[in-house]
This record gives structure tokens, sequence and C-alpha cells, in this order.
């Protein structure tokens, strides 16, 4: 099916400035994303390839943060342009109705709306688990260690402090190890205190240390009286980049819809956890809807922008994702703390945008 110049030239405007702000957020978030992997691995040395992988599988994510921000912020600044520009008055002087003018950019809206369900439930936490798996990994594999002088480093259950620290022969001086071991019944702190030591990356997995002349003393802070103390001439050991033993404890973003759901009636969670879970799954679904909710309010109200222009558009979509997003987490707040408001309470807002979506068109198409 040919499209008609007039409706090819209004959706090509549109798509440029989604686009352009699509770019713009996602590009933001990832920088963001970035900076905590690197600021993360106060580690260095790790693989690029590994934080490129994990930076890459953030993609679906982020633009499902960003698309439905991105379409609204699109269709006001190309309807800004446009009837700063005199366009639409021009189009609707030429005879093309509302509908002919933005029945391309409303499939475009309805198709978005589809593509973010899949990625919003499916294709972006599934990308999310994998993206942190190779975080995971990358900081696994770290190679060469770069420890700072009179600074705490956290490695694992450890934390190492060094008076002065020779970043090229691995050399310290003034060395603390410290590490605390909670239990059912106890929770162990060990402190070692040591006049010299040195460190070396121990393949891929951990750090070794060895100390001299140094005292060690252990404690349970739930058993105050009992303690533990003594003296040695050197000790080594291998600190784990990783903890052993330890799970990685369930995230519910890198968990798929089903998978929430799930989880959510197994009752294997408590009921705090299962209402998270539960609330985390229909809040998917309810921001799938974001561009074509979006559609209905920013188009009767971008074409009464009249020369106003883009400054207009980008201040009116500021507002209204203001006032959407606003409502919409005050709904699912409520709604996860209270079980009576779930799931009803969350579709409140996106409701009530279409309604008075529904209400702007109306006055539109009516003339008024």
């Amino acid at each position: 099916m040919r499209l008609p110049i007039a409706k090819y030239y209004v959706l090509g405007i549109f798509l440029r400035y989604l686009m352009l702000s699509l770019g713009i957020f996602a590009g933001l978030l990832l920088m963001v994303n970035f900076m905590q992997l690197v600021h993360s691995g106060a580690l260095s040395g790790f693989s690029f390839y590994f934080l490129g992988k994990s930076i890459l599988f953030m993609l679906p994510n982020i633009i499902g943060m960003c698309l439905p921000i991105a379409f609204l912020l699109a269709l006001l600044l190309s309807l800004g342009q446009m009837s700063q520009d005199g366009e639409i008055i021009a189009l609707r002087a030429g005879g093309y109705s509302f509908f002919d003018i933005f029945s391309w950019v409303f499939i475009a809206s309805a198709m978005l709306s589809v593509f973010l369900l899949y990625v919003n439930n499916i294709a972006g936490p599934e990308c999310l688990a994998r993206s942190a798996d190779y975080a995971r990994i990358m900081m696994q594999r770290i190679s060469r260690i770069n420890l700072k002088p009179k600074t705490f480093q956290k490695i694992s259950d450890w934390s190492l402090y060094a008076e002065d620290v020779n970043s090229i022969t691995g050399e310290m001086r003034g060395v603390k190890l410290i590490q605390r071991t909670d239990k059912e019944n106890s929770s162990l702190v060990m402190l070692m205190n040591a006049g010299s030591g040195w460190y070396r990356a121990s393949g891929d997995r951990g750090m070794l240390v060895q100390l001299y002349d140094g005292q060690f003393s252990q404690t349970d802070s739930r058993q105050p009286g009992r303690l533990i103390n003594g003296s040695f001439s050197a000790y080594e050991t291998v600190l784990q980049f990783f903890a052993e033993g330890k799970k990685k404890k369930q995230d519910k973003r890198e968990l798929n819809s089903f998978e929430l759901y799930k989880l959510a009636e197994s009752g294997s969670l408590d009921d705090e956890d299962s209402s998270s879970f539960k609330c985390e799954a229909v809040s998917r679904i309810v921001l799938s809807f974001g561009p074509l909710l979006f559609f209905f309010i920013g188009a009767p109200l971008g074409i009464s922008l009249d020369k106003r222009g883009k400054s207009a558009g980008f201040a009116l979509s500021l507002l209204i994702l203001f006032f959407y997003y606003g409502f919409t987490v005050g709904s699912m707040m409520l709604a996860r703390k209270n079980p009576v408001f779930y799931p009803w309470a969350m579709w409140i807002p996106t409701a009530a945008g279409f309604i008075a979506g529904g209400t702007l068109w109306k006055k539109r198409l009516s003339g008024k």
C-alpha cells in the first residue's frame, strides 16, 4: 500500500524526533550504567569484552524505560515544529482530517506498545539477567589489582587496609585485615594487624596476601566474653573475589513476568515479597501502554501549540510525564502496601489518561 505524501511527511518528522530523543535518553542511561560498572570495579584489570557484553544486554531494558518518554517528547516536538511553521493549518486547509494526518503515528504508537509488552515482560528481564551475569564474570576475571593507601578495600567477606602501598611490587605497610562472618548463633569478627606484607592476583578469582610480624584476634559480637587472640611471624591466605557458598540473591527485575507470577503463587515467598513480585509483573504491563496513551493525550494537545512551537512542546511533555509517572508510582506503592488495591489501583492512572485523551480528541474533532 502506497503511503500518501502528507502522511509520509508527518511520519517522517515524527520518526526523526523519535530517533533523536530515544538516542539521547538511551545514551544517558547507558553512560550512567557504564560508570556504575566501572566504579564498582575498584579492583581493576577486568575484561573489556565482558564489560561490552554486559552493556549490550542492558539495551532492551533501557529501551523499555526510554521509549514511552521519547515517544511523547518526539510527538510534541514534531507537532510544535509543524504548528510553528503553519503546516498543520495548511494540511487542514488542503482537505486532510486529523485522522488522515495522524493515522500512521497512531499505528506507530500501537505497534510500539505491543513491542514494549514483549520487551518489558520477557526480553528486558532476561537480557538484564544476562547483563548481570556478564558483569559478575567480568569481575571474577580480574587479573590486576590496584589498592590505594589509607583506604579500606572490600573484597568478598574481607576488608583490607594499608597505610602505604606499592602498586608495582605489591608491598604493603601498616596492614589491617578484617573479616565478619554472620551465622545463625554467632557473628564472628576476625582482625589481623601486621607491620608489613604483600599481595598479588592469584589466578582470576582471588588475591594472595602474605603478612609478617602481626597479631590476630577473633571476637563474637553476640557473645562478648568470647575472645581469641595471638601473634604470628608470617601468615598467608587467598581472599576470594566472591564469597563461595553464597547463592546469588534473586532479583525480581531479572525474572520475566511468567516467572514472577509462578514464584509469587508458589508459597515460597513471604507476603511482602509475594506482593512485590505481583506488583512488578502488573507494572510492566501497565507501563507498556505508554506510547499509545501518550498519543491520545499528546496529539490533541500538540495541535493546540500554534506559534509557541518546540519550547512549549518540550515544557508540556515534562508536565505530562511528571503527573503520569508520579500518579503511577503512587498507585503501585499503594497496591504493594495494601493487597485490597491490587491490581486495579495500578490501572487508574492509565485509565484516567485514556479518558482524558478521549475527551481532548472529542473536543478537537468537534471544533471546540
